[in-house]
This record gives structure tokens, sequence and C-alpha cells, in this order.
């Protein structure tokens, strides 16, 4: 299959940035011994930085990466020089969140408080399926941030909070779930593990959600129930709060599509029109589906994913075409170029009766 073009740019390389300097030697090291020995010297500038506090560096080594692969070697490092304890520890915290996407639709406009109606049930349904360790020491926080409020946690924070001697988290403002016809959020269930060295993990990370998973989807079903509102909450597997980030969001978004995908097929085929779906890559770092009829350019719904460093173009492409496909959608065209993002003042979003004047890639 062809491959919708990565719109992203990167600036030239900055060589007197030392993180830069450094992820780049690294990645074009091919001896063993060399390459060892430069992934050490890149770990211990980054726990230089972590310790002093200058996120600020690390940040802008961040924003100026050459290349994706470049960030990509940077964030993890980054996260490795995070969620890593010092050696001779006696113990550490494990910060961990389990993105939720809550799927849900109300009659009329509605507002929940943004936390977790009774957090000791949910500790104990974690316990009880082996995601937490029954004698752990554990806290779970009652409200639930936003994925904007977990990215407000500098990793030099985090860093310090792990090698603190006791597990403490730190306070978030509420939000609430605001909820107003069909509605797509993404929320996490934080918490701290007070991790013991040589002991067997205090949380399991990682861990795809299964039995638990629908477990915990019952149990805040019946804790959220409330007149006029339908709710599914989908956790996902709790991670450390660097990655778990982009998880949930990547989560969210393939949900939203899905439910896209789904309402506006369903809306054509009544209408006895032909779906088309075209896939565009725009130059202001995002890819658009617009799902519309072949011959009817009165009848079309878009879709956007903005694209943040750690997305991989490919792999976004090819779960909305498998998607697509399985929902029977015979023509699913890619266009090859980028394009603008905005064409006569208005977000750009090619239909497919305009496709005759546009280069494409048929599937």
């Amino acid at each position: 299959m062809s491959h919708l073009p990565d719109p992203r740019r990167y600036p030239r390389v900055d060589a007197r940035d030392s993180l830069i300097r450094l992820a780049m030697s690294l990645l074009t090291e091919r001896d063993l011994g060399a390459l060892v020995r430069k992934e050490a010297d890149l770990d211990a500038e980054l726990s230089r930085l972590l310790g002093a506090g200058d996120d600020a560096a690390i940040g802008e080594a961040l924003g100026k990466v050459p290349s994706q692969e470049v960030y990509l070697c940077l964030n993890d490092r980054l996260r490795q020089a995070v969620e890593r304890p010092p050696v001779d520890a006696a113990g550490h915290n494990v910060l961990f969140a389990l993105p939720l996407v809550l799927v849900a639709g109300s009659r009329a406009p509605l507002s929940l408080p943004g936390r977790l109606p009774d957090p000791t049930a949910v500790l104990a349904l974690l316990r009880e399926h082996g995601i937490i360790h029954p004698e752990a020491e554990v806290e779970l926080l009652a409200q639930l941030p936003t994925e904007s409020q977990l990215a407000g946690i500098r990793p030099s924070e985090l860093a310090r909070w792990r090698d603190a001697p006791t597990a403490t988290l730190p306070d978030f403002a509420e939000q609430p779930l605001q909820i107003n016809g069909e509605t797509v959020l993404l929320r996490f269930i934080v918490g701290v593990a007070r991790q013991p060295a040589q002991a067997a993990p205090a949380v399991q990370l990682g861990i795809t959600p299964g039995p638990w998973g629908l477990a915990l989807t019952r149990l805040l079903s019946e804790q959220w129930k409330h007149d006029n509102l339908t709710l599914f909450p989908l956790p996902r597997a709790p991670l450390p709060w660097l990655p778990a980030r982009h998880d949930g969001r990547s989560a969210r978004l393939h949900i939203q599509f899905e439910i896209y995908a789904s309402n506006i097929l369903r809306k054509l085929r009544q209408g006895g029109e032909q779906p088309v779906a075209v896939l565009s890559a725009h130059d202001n770092d995002e890819l658009h589906v617009t799902l519309g009829a072949a011959s009817n350019g009165e009848v079309w719904e878009g879709f956007v994913w903005p694209l943040t460093p750690l997305d991989r173009v490919e792999g976004i492409v090819a779960a909305m075409v498998e998607l697509l496909r399985e929902c029977r959608l015979d023509r699913i065209e890619i266009l090859p170029e980028v394009l603008p993002a905005v064409h006569e003042g208005l977000p750009y979003f090619p239909l497919p009766t305009e496709l005759d004047a546009l280069p494409l890639t048929r599937h």
C-alpha cells in the first residue's frame, strides 16, 4: 500500500546542541562497543539536565530535532532516564497512569465531576486482578487529570518524585467531564506505587486490558450511572506517565475515527450514495480524512488527526484503511502530495468529486 506523505518539516541540524549531537552520533554508530559508550554519554547528559532541573534545555532539543528518528531516540532515552532509579537505591516510587477513554452520549448537555466516584473500589479491583500487587503501598488519585495536565508535569519533577523517600502524588485541579450529545473524552487514572528493591513488581505496567479491563469498565459504568447518559469507559494498559500520554491520545483519536466513519458511512448508504474516502496530508502537520458521496459534492464530513512528534504516519494510515475496509468501503483514495491546510479561506478537505483534478493512489 502506498503511504500518505509525512507533512512534518524539520530544521537543519544544530550541532551546538549537546543532546542533538549525542543522539545523532548514537544513531549513526555501528560498532557495538562504541554504541554502548555513546548511549551512556547521552544518558549521562540527560541525567545531568534532569538533576539540575533544566527541562528547558531538554524541551529545546526536542523542539528542534532534524528528524523524527532523532526525536524518537531522545524521547526513548529521556523515558529511561526518568523511569530508571539509581543503581544503589533501596526502593523507589513508580508513577503510573492508566489512560481512560470515555465514550459518552447524552440527550442534553451534562457535566459530571472529573474524579473517580470511588477510588478505593478501583484500587481493590486492580489488586484483585493482579495489576497491583496485593501488598504494595499504592495511592490512586481521585482526580482524573487531562492530557494537558499530565503534560504540564516536567520530566525533572517525575525523576525527583521517583527518588522521594515516600510515595506521594501531585494535586491536579479537577476538570469536569463535559458531555454534549456524542462525546469522546480522555482522562487518566494516576497512581504511585512504592517499589522496594529486589521485590516483586508493585504494579504491572503494559498489561493489555483483558478480564481486568472489562471488570473496570463495568465498575466505572455503574459508578457513573446517570439518567439520560450512556457511558462506556475504555481503560488502557497502565504505563509510566510519559508514554501514557501518547498512548491515551492515540487511543482517543482512533476511537473518534471509528465513530466518525461508522456514522457518516451509515448516513451516506441510507441516502443511496456511493461512499468514497479521501486521505490527505496537509502543511499544518495534520492528516485529513474526507468521507463523502462519489457524485454529490454537498454530502461529506471531515476528520482531522493532528500529528505529534511521536506519531508514525504509516501506522495511522494503515489503521484507518483497515477500519474502512472492515466497514466494506470499496473506494479509498490516498493523495500522494502534501496539500495546503486552507483552501479558499476554509480548512481543506479534498472532496471525492474533486479527485479528477488531483493526484491520487487508488486502493
